[in-house]
């Protein structure tokens, strides 16, 4: 009897995975050019999860829900602009790897650029100033100071 009861709780904690989406590969079309579509748009759109995979190569649960959602758009028969622009309506600009160039993805497009323009002026700033700190030739007096302190004679570089 427990042994029973045991498999029907281990049952239980099993049908999540029986309601889980089926693979990209049982996904039926109606042609090849249907499913090469699919592949394609799969491959444009970014997971917005994970942000750095596609929606193809990500397995997180809302990259199942996009992929379904563009295999049921596909299948209807939406072409692959109208799909994106669903898309981009829902999600926004974030959901395409590539983003039009437009005032709200300024940062996304320059950013990298604007940051590595203040780094290479920051750089510049720091070197010109350790140039104007750079210690200058040592008087007489403060040769002579130095080597007291040393020990040594303060001209010996002087003669060899």
């Amino acid at each position: 009897m427990k042994r029973l009861f045991l498999l029907l709780l281990l049952g239980l904690t099993l049908t999540p995975a029986w309601a889980t989406a089926a693979p990209d590969e049982l996904k039926e079309f109606s042609g090849p050019e249907q499913r090469e579509r699919y592949r394609g748009l799969l491959g444009e759109l970014r997971c917005l999860v994970c942000q750095n995979q596609s929606l193809a190569s990500s397995d997180a649960g809302l990259a199942k829900d996009l992929r379904n959602e563009v295999y049921t758009k596909v299948r209807e028969g939406k072409s692959n602009e109208a799909i994106i622009d669903y898309l981009v309506a829902r999600y926004g600009d974030f959901v395409l790897y590539e983003p039009p160039v437009k005032p709200a993805t300024y940062f996304l497009w320059f950013g990298p650029f604007v940051l590595l323009l203040i780094g290479a002026g920051v750089l510049v700033a720091v070197v010109r100033r350790r140039k104007q700190q750079a210690p200058t030739e040592l008087s007489a007096a403060e040769r002579s100071r130095a080597a007291q302190l040393l020990g040594t004679d303060p001209y010996e570089d002087d003669r060899k």
